[in-house]
């Protein structure tokens, strides 16, 4: 009588199939991860740019009020709206355009054209992030005639 061995084959390890199908499965996976990334990255420079242009818009309006506050400490003050016009409307500093406003406000509130106490000042500033928009939002302060030469001088 003849004996059979039966020899038992542990199989250890992957098949060739498995691996082929891990890699093509890793790889879809791979080319859609790029694509995505890619994508994010192709923008991730519009809020370099946002903040880069909004913190160049704010400079300026700072170096407006720091005038107009030294026009208003002066003793006597000099015309420290008149002057802000005089040296700033209309002009265009680091691509920000500036536009200045008398206004006053009638009795509900609402902003009205004209008076001499108040000045709107509004920084434009060019959008260089997107060609259909051509520009941001602007940014806007109101200075206004509120010191005397009996008023103490303001620190700012």
């Amino acid at each position: 009588m003849k004996h059979f061995k039966f020899i038992s084959i542990d199989s250890k390890g992957f098949t060739l199939v498995e691996i082929i199908v891990t890699l093509v499965a890793a790889g879809i996976l791979g080319a859609i991860f790029i694509q995505f990334m890619g994508t994010a990255l192709d923008a991730s420079w519009n809020s370099v740019e946002i903040v880069r242009d909004e913190a160049g818009t704010e400079g300026v309006m700072e170096r407006i009020i720091a005038d107009y506050v030294a026009d208003i400490n002066a003793d006597p003050p000099d015309d420290p709206l008149g002057n802000v016009v005089t040296i700033y409307n209309g002009q265009t500093i680091e691509g920000i355009t500036i536009t200045t406003q008398y206004i006053y406000f009638d009795s509900s509130g609402d902003e009205q054209l004209g008076g001499s106490d108040n000045l709107k000042v509004v920084l434009q500033a060019p959008s260089q992030v997107s060609p259909a928009i051509r520009f941001r939002h602007p940014l806007t302060t109101v200075l206004t005639n509120s010191r005397t030469t009996d008023d103490p001088i303001v620190p700012y």
